[in-house]
């Protein structure tokens, strides 16, 4: 989705909503406000083919501005799409709204449909548009990514499974915005996700990664409550909401004890990552605690080992897909294997075998995230030809499509 050519538009209609005041209508004056409960298919006024679904934390009362997180699912399955985040919605009083249109498709049509959300939520729920949030999962995290360094308007972008589209980047980043990208170590984007978070560090845009041992999945609630922990922090050090020491110590308890137990088990590289969420940068015992813990584990040998592996691990990933990029590519043009289909049984078997070898579960989750690249880029090329009704490609990304996808 490459969203850059429709910027000026829809940031047009974005800053008109930073200036919008808005109040209560539609949820609660003709009927009882529900609360703690997803509701779902609540239509667009002017627009009643599209809908979203809803979640309104217990505690609000419907006049209360609220924060507010825009999500953004791949399917445009609203309640799935909320359900990740309830929990910390109930901790942090967030109303949660996913769009049941928008999904995997055109960027011009998913920009129309996400400004028309932004409209209707803002002008029927009492929002604190100080406080406005957007987030998705796989496609919906490139959009929520779009959104989030094009308009200056979002205080935090939550990508999971995803980051930018490649064009994105170089629209002049609004580097006010705090992004938070979550993501498995058995994700097949895993690699984009570090990299993106590289290229972060270097437009200076505040951002942290969390890593889970997770496959291309939305993160599970706890997961999302880490990550809203880290929000809070950022909306503390940027005066959007009161600083709260009770909260700030449960967030640095529940990191160190996260930490000591990846520690434990010799996952130094997570440990780190798992301290750094807890720094708040107010330069508490606390912060200097944590950043002395960080110190002292990269400076041991397990540290210093786990770097040295998960780089030729890199290396050879990069090697591997590109090897079978180049390959399919070739192959493409004739719409026949050259070897009939042997190299690719060959790289295949390899690859599963590696993927089962729970000794080396470095090399284990690069073969699961090279398999299920391959998988998805073979099934949505061969969609791509079917639709265009070039038969004979098709053919052969169905005969590809077999051969990834048999078990041994």
């Amino acid at each position: 989705m490459r969203g850059f050519f429709y910027f000026s538009v829809m940031k047009n209609t974005i800053y008109s909503i930073l200036f919008l005041f808005v109040t209560v209508f539609g949820y609660t004056q003709d009927k009882v406000l529900q609360t703690g409960v997803i509701i779902d298919s609540i239509k667009i006024a002017n627009t009643p083919t599209e809908s979203y679904a809803i979640y309104f934390p217990k505690k609000y009362d419907g006049k209360t501005s609220l924060a507010v997180v825009f999500i953004f699912e791949p399917a445009g399955r609203g309640k799935k799409g909320i359900a990740p985040f309830i929990l910390a919605a109930e901790m942090y009083n967030y109303i949660l709204v996913c769009s049941n249109t928008s999904r995997n498709g055109s960027t011009q049509t998913n920009v129309a449909i996400a400004n028309r959300l932004f409209d209707d939520v803002l002008q029927t729920c009492a929002i604190d548009s100080s406080q406005l949030y957007i987030a998705g999962f796989s496609g919906g995290a490139r959009l929520a990514s779009f959104f989030g360094i094009s308009t200056g308007v979002f205080q935090g972008v939550i990508a999971c499974g995803a980051s930018f589209n490649g064009m994105d980047k170089f629209i002049p980043p609004a580097n006010n915005f705090s992004y938070l990208g979550m993501i498995g170590n058995k994700d097949m984007n895993y690699l984009e996700m570090i990299e993106n978070k590289h290229w972060l560090d270097n437009a200076k845009i505040v951002n942290t990664l969390f890593i889970s041992h997770e496959n291309h999945v939305w993160p599970k609630q706890s997961e999302m409550l880490r990550a809203f922990d880290w929000l809070e922090i950022q909306a503390y050090r940027k005066n959007i909401r009161p600083k709260n020491d009770t909260i700030l110590k449960r967030i640095y308890n529940t990191n160190l004890r996260i930490a000591d137990s990846l520690k434990a088990n010799k996952e130094m590289v997570l440990s780190v990552n798992a301290c750094e969420k807890g720094i708040t940068f107010f330069n508490t015992n606390e912060d200097n605690l944590l950043r002395a813990k960080i110190a002292e584990i990269k400076k041991s040998k397990e540290y210093k080992d786990e770097i040295g592996k998960m780089e030729k691990i890199k290396v050879l990933e990069n090697e591997l897909l590109d090897k079978l990029s180049l390959r399919f590519d070739q192959e493409l043009k004739s719409a026949k294997s050259t070897s009939n289909f042997k190299f690719w049984k060959s790289e295949i078997k390899n690859l599963k075998v590696m993927k089962l070898d729970d000794k080396n579960p470095l090399a284990q989750n690069m073969a699961i995230r090279v398999l299920d690249w391959f998988q998805v880029s073979v099934y949505e090329t061969g969609q791509e030809y079917k639709r265009n009704q070039q038969n004979d490609k098709f053919t052969y990304c169905e005969e590809l499509y077999k051969i990834v996808t048999e078990t041994n």
